[in-house]
């Protein structure tokens, strides 16, 4: 069993660590052969065996061996199976696609002793002879603290993520980072290399094993050309005194030329954000010029080229909107037949729109619609343009906005991007528990991005389960541990779980991220209106200190509203959700499906307020629900409610 176990992982790219007892435990560097493996040695019934699947954190020991939660909820997934049988769990459940999620039944969950915690699990079922020939494999990673991304393929306990995609990936080759003999610089250098590797490979990139540092630059460059990847990324990591400095090439393999490069530079104490920086922009740039080799339609020169890969490394700076949009522009005049250069412009334009004036306002508009238009002309697969597309729609065109999301999607599905924009939309139709597997989807398909894990956390807010969100928050705190959106998180996880000691703490803390005075003081007084018994004189007190902060600003409208329907008052939070969504017609809707305002959907005036928003109407047309509507406790029947008022 162990010869074949063998056999099977080197045949698809993985590795034994360890074969304790009667286990065999493999790990493979990406998803497909991850799930090939595991497909393979399952099917054997000679001996006939139980596999456990889940995605999950390890870390590696100097041995090579592999430890971890991660380990030890797979092993207990195995006991679940049968002989011959693969049980997955929720993590691993959740990023399946195609035939093979079709495959999966749920099978309750599994009480993992040592973590105090449950895992809900699915039994795969026997594949059809026709969705045999249909399945080939997706690629996708997560990353761990330490750059750490392992799945592990056990024989009686198995880690794997299959999802499926039709064609073949391209092969793009993450190099050794360069580094002096230093424990944490060699550190830094793996860890970059690796969550570059992590980032291709969640986009469905093929990446080449890497090599060891020591065989020179130029060597690994043509033994990437001879595997056919057509770009390389390298790189070296340096230090002087108490600055770190990280250097990142994109290579053309075919003649060595140098297509992109930038030097990232700070502190020692700031290793962990140089790394990330380093990493998202190398990343984003190797995805740019994959995506320019692979173009049929249009070669772009070495100028244009290294100027779209140059673009793509700052595209996520937000302070360098015009700049890039500028560059874009170039770009698609110098390259009119290159649609992502199109699509990416049409982004940048829409994005663009949303702060010029009014005049401006037009004209980018009008620039980012005929990009778009022209880049589906060019590739009806470019799920920029629909993104595009969707930001240039009016916010409340729920319907059309969910056609253009929905055909976006089916174009192009590792879009992490257009899935977060979908996730947004969802939530603000009420169908969270759709807008949280859009946001998960998200953030595997952009796993650098520390947003989109927050974007996750706020989904689950959303629907209900702090519980969840919180271990976003500790997991988050231990890589990001100063970041301001991870505070906002932890605080608003305080507050609404009632651990109101904690929020006043943070408020007062040096690093909290509520500036003004003033606005710290509207918290205390939400903070005191919750801790007082109803009806008292101070209860009343505060919540007119908290009408005060809402007019004045000094509270955001989405707090004051949840904070005013858990104190019951609910005539003043439809007024001022009137005034806000409907009059103003400000955005932010999916604060009126959130957790703290269930209390206003039993209410009568909710209803008409949703006619009023256009939603009532997207429903009933659409046919597809909120997820309130399925709460037993509600005193109305959503269609019925909405034959009624339409």
């Amino acid at each position: 069993l162990v010869e074949r176990c063998r056999a099977t992982a080197e045949a698809h790219g993985g590795r034994i660590f360890d074969t304790t007892g009667d286990s065999v435990l493999m790990e493979f560097s990406n998803v497909s052969g991850g799930a090939f493996a595991a497909a393979e040695i399952a099917a054997n019934p000679d001996p006939p065996v139980r596999a456990g699947v889940h995605l999950g954190e390890v870390s590696e020991l100097p041995s090579g061996d592999l430890i971890g939660d991660g380990v030890a909820i797979a092993a207990k997934l195995q006991e679940r199976a049968k002989a011959g049988g693969v049980v997955v769990s929720e993590a691993a459940h959740r990023a399946l696609r195609g035939p093979l999620a079709r495959r999966l039944v749920p099978k309750g969950s599994v009480k993992i002793g040592k973590l105090d915690e449950s895992v809900n699990v699915y039994e795969l079922t026997n594949e059809t002879p026709a969705g045999a020939k249909q399945r080939l494999a997706h690629r996708t990673r997560l990353m761990v603290i330490g750059g750490a991304t392992v799945f592990a393929v056990v024989v009686l306990a198995l880690l794997a993520l299959p999802l499926l995609r039709a064609d073949p990936p391209m092969r793009l080759a993450v190099l050794a980072f360069d580094a002096p003999r230093d424990n944490a610089l060699e550190g830094l250098a793996a860890g970059i290399a690796e969550d570059v590797t992590l980032a291709l490979n969640a986009r469905g990139y093929e990446t080449l094993a890497r090599e060891s540092a020591s065989s020179g630059s130029e060597q690994r460059i043509e033994r990437a050309r001879r595997a056919r990847a057509p770009l390389a990324i390298g790189g070296a990591v340096e230090r002087e005194g108490s600055t770190i400095r990280i250097t990142t090439t994109v290579t053309r393999t075919t003649d060595g030329a140098a297509l992109w490069s930038e030097t990232f530079e700070g502190a020692v104490r700031d290793m962990l954000i140089l790394r990330q920086r380093a990493a998202v922009s190398s990343a984003d740039a190797m995805v740019c010029g994959a995506a320019a080799a692979g173009e049929r339609r249009a070669t772009l020169d070495d100028a244009t080229l290294a100027l779209l890969l140059a673009t793509c490394a700052n595209r996520r700076d937000s302070g360098r909107l015009f700049d890039n949009r500028a560059a874009l522009a170039e770009i698609a005049e110098r390259a009119p037949r290159f649609a992502l250069g199109h699509a990416l412009l049409a982004v940048a334009s829409a994005k663009a729109s949303e702060t010029a004036s009014e005049s401006m306002r037009q004209q980018l508009h009008t620039s980012a619609r005929a990009h778009a238009e022209r880049a589906l002309r060019g590739d009806r697969h470019n799920g920029d343009a629909y993104l595009a597309l969707d930001l240039l729609e009016r916010p409340r065109g729920w319907d059309a906005r969910e056609g253009i999301l929905r055909r976006g999607l089916e174009a192009e599905e590792r879009n992490s991007d257009l899935n977060a924009r979908y996730s947004e939309f969802l939530l603000a139709v009420g169908r969270n528990g759709d807008g949280l597997a859009y946001a998960r989807n998200s953030s595997t398909l952009d796993p650098l991005s520390p947003q989109k894990r927050y974007a996750v956390a706020a989904a689950l807010l959303q629907g209900g389960d702090p519980d969840s969100a919180r271990d976003i928050a500790e997991a988050q705190a231990r890589i990001w541990p100063d970041e301001p959106e991870l505070w906002m998180l932890e605080f608003r996880l305080a507050f609404w779980s009632g651990a109101y000691g904690d929020a006043e703490a943070m408020l007062q803390a040096p690093a909290s991220q509520v500036r003004s005075t003033r606005a710290r003081q509207c918290w205390r007084y939400a903070i005191d209106a919750m801790e007082t018994n109803t009806g008292s004189p101070r209860r009343v007190q505060s919540v007119q200190q908290l009408r005060e902060c809402g007019r004045s600003g000094d509270l955001p409208v989405a707090h004051l509203l949840m904070q005013l329907s858990r104190l019951g008052e609910l005539d003043e939070v439809f007024a001022l959700a009137r005034t806000h969504f409907v009059d103003e017609r400000r955005g932010g809707e999916d604060v009126l499906f959130s957790a703290p305002m269930h209390a206003i959907r039993s209410d009568p005036q909710f209803m008409p307020l949703m006619r009023d928003l256009g939603l009532l109407a997207y429903w009933r047309l659409a046919s597809r629900w909120p997820d309130f509507c399925s709460d037993p406790g509600l005193p109305y029947r959503c269609e019925a409610e909405a034959q009624r008022l339409l």
